[in-house]
This record gives structure tokens, sequence and C-alpha cells, in this order.
């Protein structure tokens, strides 16, 4: 919001809404019309033989990305945790924070499953939750100790590259495809049901979205950082509660999404391998001799990228663009010619289009 202004910065959020429910409906439609329960299944009914590791491809490098954000989050929160017993604490330190989370993350990345984390997207979603209700209540005082009035703060509009920043930023908040065809051969309504629970579900995450990303600005406007949360004092009993709770669904965050990435990353190496598996063989992944030094490569590796990038917005932008994008909209524009026989070219060019147009501004904002 600081980059564009609070009016556009809602636009942009409700394109990147739109263009998420117009995708997730296709995606919908596709399982409906092909019984297949996977987005890699999905894949190969347009990419052929391929399709399936493109898709994986896609989700092994996006997952380490994601890992890598939340390594950066960690870096900026747990400090000013620590920082209340004082600035001699050695977890004030960012490097001593990766190395002690690394500790957890790092063993945990290089099991065979994790059901013991299943239970953890309870707690994620009570942390964003609480979070979502401190930054929303704390916003009329802060909003007031600023010399700004209302009515400049909703006049300034800033359009230039940093728009198409803040739309890949919307659009990776909105990231939910690589789980949609699932959830949609689980679905035990009807057609029209489906859309309205795609519809309700675009519009209340964008409700959500809007109201956090509106209300931390609106609480130190110019003065707003990349991750607002920030801002708060190191003092602010609530704010310390959030960063507590951010940081340990953090820390399960990366296990948790660094599995799948594993997971794809050998099926793209099984895809390669000379000469078919046997039958009754261990795969690749089952292999600890192989999956233990490749997660650990691939996770030092994540690491290296977490501490390259100081800005997380820059990083989330940058995955959005070259890694999401494509999953959402891209690919879905062409299920929708290649699946489901439409020949209609207004939905799927737009998407094609907006996919091209954040790639394209990101290269030119990374490399100008």
């Amino acid at each position: 919001v600081s980059c564009v202004g609070v009016v556009p910065a809602v636009l942009l959020f409700a394109l990147a809404g739109f263009a998420t429910h117009a995708s997730n409906l296709i995606l919908f439609d596709c399982v409906m019309a092909t019984g297949r329960g996977s987005y890699g299944e999905l894949m190969s009914d347009i990419l052929g033989k391929y399709g399936a590791m493109v898709f994986d491809a896609f989700v092994c490098v996006e997952g380490i990305g994601a890992v890598a954000t939340y390594i950066v989050f960690l870096m900026a929160y747990v400090p000013q945790v620590c920082a209340l017993g004082g600035d001699d604490m050695w977890c004030t330190d960012e490097m001593n924070v990766v190395m002690a989370a690394s500790a957890i993350i790092w063993p945990l990345s290089c099991m065979k499953g994790l059901s013991a984390l299943r239970y953890t997207s309870t707690l994620s979603l009570l942390t964003i939750l609480l979070t979502s209700a401190v930054v929303i209540g704390k916003a009329p005082g802060h909003f007031a100790k600023g010399t700004s009035s209302f009515s400049e703060v909703l006049s300034k509009a800033n359009l230039n590259l940093g728009s198409f920043q803040v739309l890949s930023m919307a659009c990776f908040a909105f990231m939910t495809h690589t789980n949609t065809p699932e959830i949609a051969l689980c679905f035990a309504g009807s057609k029209k049901d489906a859309r309205k629970a795609v519809t309700v579900h675009s519009v209340l995450m964008w409700s959500v979205y809007c109201a956090i990303a509106v209300c931390g600005y609106l609480s130190f406007t110019e003065d707003t950082k990349q991750d607002f949360l920030t801002n708060y004092e190191v003092e602010d009993v609530l704010a310390v509660v959030c960063r507590c709770l951010l940081s340990c669904t953090l820390v399960l965050a990366c296990p948790i999404n660094m599995f799948p990435a594993m997971q794809a990353f050998f099926n793209v190496l099984e895809a390669l391998r000379p000469r078919p598996r046997r039958p009754g063989e261990e795969t690749l992944y089952d292999m600890a001799s192989v999956r233990v030094p490749v997660t650990t490569a691939c996770f030092a590796m994540t690491l290296g990228v977490a501490l390259k990038s100081p800005h997380v917005a820059d990083l989330i932008s940058t995955i959005s663009a070259y890694f999401s994008s494509p999953l959402m909209f891209a690919f879905p524009a062409l299920m929708h010619w290649r699946i489901l026989g439409r020949t209609s070219m207004g939905l799927p060019v737009s998407l094609l289009l907006l996919t091209a147009a954040l790639y394209f501004a990101e290269f030119a904002r990374n490399f100008a």
C-alpha cells in the first residue's frame, strides 16, 4: 500500500482476487469434466507426458522459495522479541536466529512424512486471525498520532513499475491453486454450489487482505516498512504476542512446505531416470541415503536465498511472478482450451497477458 496508495492497492487486490476466482473456477470445471483430482494429472492433459514433470518443477521451486520468505520473516521477528531481554542477547543476531531455526527445520524436512504436524494448520489460522485483529484494532490510534488527514492518505496514488510488484504480492496471497483440484474432487455439491463456494472464498480473502494491508499502512503511513509488523514498538505486548506466535508458526511451516517441494523434486528425478523403476524397487525419495543429502543441499540453498534477500516483499514478488503466476493463471488458461474445449478468447487471453505482465515487470524491476 505504501508503494501505490490505498485506493490503487485495493483495486490491485481486487484484480488479483478476480483473476484467482476465474482460474479456480476453470480448475473446478476441469475436475468435474475429467474426474482427475490432482493438478499434475490436469497438466498431463495439456502438456502430455511432460505435464506432471513441469508441474513438479514449479511446485519444487515455489515451495523452496516460500521457505526462504519464512526464514526472512523469522530474521525480523525473533530479534525483536529477544530485544526485550536486552540488545546483547544471542538471539538478537539474525545469523544466530537462522542457525537455531535450522536446527529444528532441517531434521523435520529430511523426514519421509510429517503427519505429526498436520494439526499446525489450526495454530496458523488462529495466529492469522489474532494478527489481523491486532493490526485492525491498533490502526485508529496510530493513525490519530500522525499528521496526515484521512482524505490526504486516500488521495495518494503512485502508479509505476512498483504497481506490478504490489499486484504480484497480491496474487501470491491468493495462491491456493495446487490444492484446488483435490478440493474440487471431494466437493459434494452441484456446479452452482461450487461456483458459490469459490466466490465466497475469493471475496473473503480479498476483504481480509485489504483490511490488514490498509490498516497496516494507515498506522504508519510513509514510515511503513515492507513487513509492517516490525513497525510496532518492541515493548508492545500484543505485537510481541503476534511475533511469538508467527515465529512458531513459521518454523513449523518451513518443513511443511519443504516436504511437498522435495517430493516434487524427487518426482522430477524419477522421471529423468535412464531406466524405468523395477517392481518393488524403492523410489529415490524412499532411500534415506539419497533423500537426506539432497534435502540438505536444497535447504542450504534456501538459507542462501534468505540471507541474500533483506527485503521480504522483493522476494515474494519474484517468486510470485516467475513461479506462482503460471500455476495460477497461465496453465488454467491452457486448460480452458485443451480440457474444457472452449473456444472463447477473452478470459484465457486475459490470464495469459496477466502472467506475461507480471513476468516482464519483475524482470525489468530486477535488472533496472
